[in-house]
C-alpha cells in the first residue's frame, strides 16, 4: 500500500489572549533541502578521500623517482671514488654518512620534496668535484700512463719473418774459442740492410761506431728503460733525436765483433742487461 504525503501541513502557533496564527507548509521543498544538506558532508568527505588518494599517489611516485635518482647519484659516487683512487686524489666522497648510534625511537619517514632536494643539492658536489679536481689529476694521469705505456720497449725491431739466432744469457763462444760467454741480448738473423725499428718513443743517447758494437745505436726511453741496436750497417739516426715506436733508425748489418749478418739487440732496465723475451712477443 502507497503511503501519500499531504500536500501541505497547517501548523498552529497560539497564547493566551491573542488570535492563533496558522503557518501552511509543503513538505517537499523541506525534504528536498533537508536531502541536499545531508548529501553535502557525504560529498565533501568523498571529495577530500579522492584529493589525498591522489595525493598519496603522486607522493609515492615522487619518491620512488627520487629514490632511483638517489641510487643513480650513489653509482655515480662510487665511480668518481674510483677515479679519485687512480689519479692518486684522496677520497672526499660525498655519501652522507648513516648513523650508527641510533639507540631506537620512531623513525621519520623522508618526503618526496626533501629527497630531489638531496638529489639537487649532490649534483652540483659532484660536478664539482669531477670537473675541478678528478678530471685534470685524471687526465694528467692517462697522459702519465700514455708516455709510460709509450716508453715501454715491447716491439719487435725487426719486421716480417722473425729468426732469433742467438738467446740471451750463457753461449758457447761464437768464435770457436773455448768456454761460455754472458750474451746479453738477443741476436735477429737476416740480410744486409734488412730495415731496424725504434721499439719504443725515447731520445737517441748514442749514434756510433765501436769496435765490438760496430755501427750501434743507443735510445734511452724514460722510465729507467735503455735500448741497444748494434752490428749495423746503416745509421738513420743522430744523437737527441725524438724517436717514436716503430721509426726506422738504421739498417741490419755486420760490423763489429760479429760472427756474420745479424741485429744484437738489448734492453737495459735501471742499467742492468734483461731478457728481451720477456718484453717481446716472440713465439718460443
Amino acid at each position: 500500500m502507497r503511503i501519500q504525503l499531504p500536500k501541505h501541513y497547517t501548523i498552529l502557533i497560539t497564547r493566551t489572549g491573542t488570535t492563533p496564527i496558522a503557518l501552511s507548509i509543503r513538505p517537499g521543498p523541506i525534504l528536498v533541502s533537508a536531502l541536499v544538506l545531508a548529501c553535502l558532508p557525504v560529498a565533501w568527505v568523498a571529495s577530500l578521500v579522492y584529493s589525498n588518494a591522489q595525493l598519496s599517489e603522486r607522493n609515492e611516485s615522487l619518491t620512488e623517482t627520487a629514490n632511483e635518482v638517489l641510487t643513480e647519484l650513489d653509482s655515480l659516487d662510487a665511480e668518481v671514488q674510483d677515479l679519485q683512487e687512480r689519479a692518486g686524489l684522496p677520497d672526499r666522497s660525498l655519501t652522507v654518512p648513516e648513523s650508527t648510534d641510533s639507540q631506537g625511537g620512531v623513525s621519520q619517514e623522508i618526503e618526496a620534496e626533501t629527497l630531489f632536494e638531496l638529489a639537487q643539492n649532490r649534483l652540483p658536489e659532484l660536478s664539482f668535484l669531477v670537473d675541478g679536481q678528478v678530471r685534470p689529476a685524471l687526465e694528467e694521469t692517462l697522459e702519465e700512463e700514455a708516455s709510460r705505456e709509450a716508453a715501454f720497449p715491447n716491439a719487435i725491431p725487426v719486421k716480417g719473418s722473425v729468426d732469433v739466432s742467438s738467446e740471451f744469457g750463457l753461449r758457447a763462444n761464437p768464435f770457436g774459442g773455448r768456454g761460455y760467454e754472458l750474451h746479453n741480448g738477443i741476436d735477429f738473423r737476416g740480410a744486409i740492410g734488412t730495415p731496424i725499428y725504434a721499439t719504443a718513443n725515447g731520445v737517441v743517447i748514442k749514434a756510433q761506431r765501436s769496435g765490438g758494437f760496430g755501427k750501434h745505436v743507443v735510445i734511452d726511453h724514460g722510465y729507467g728503460y735503455e735500448t741497444l741496436y748494434a752490428h749495423l750497417s746503416d745509421i738513420n739516426v743522430e744523437v737527441g733525436d725524438t724517436v717514436r715506436r716503430g721509426k726506422q733508425i738504421g739498417a741490419l748489418g755486420n760490423t763489429g765483433r760479429s760472427s756474420g749478418p745479424h741485429l744484437h739487440y738489448t734492453i737495459y732496465r735501471q742499467g742492468k742487461a734483461v731478457n728481451p723475451r720477456y718484453y717481446l712477443q716472440l713465439e718460443p
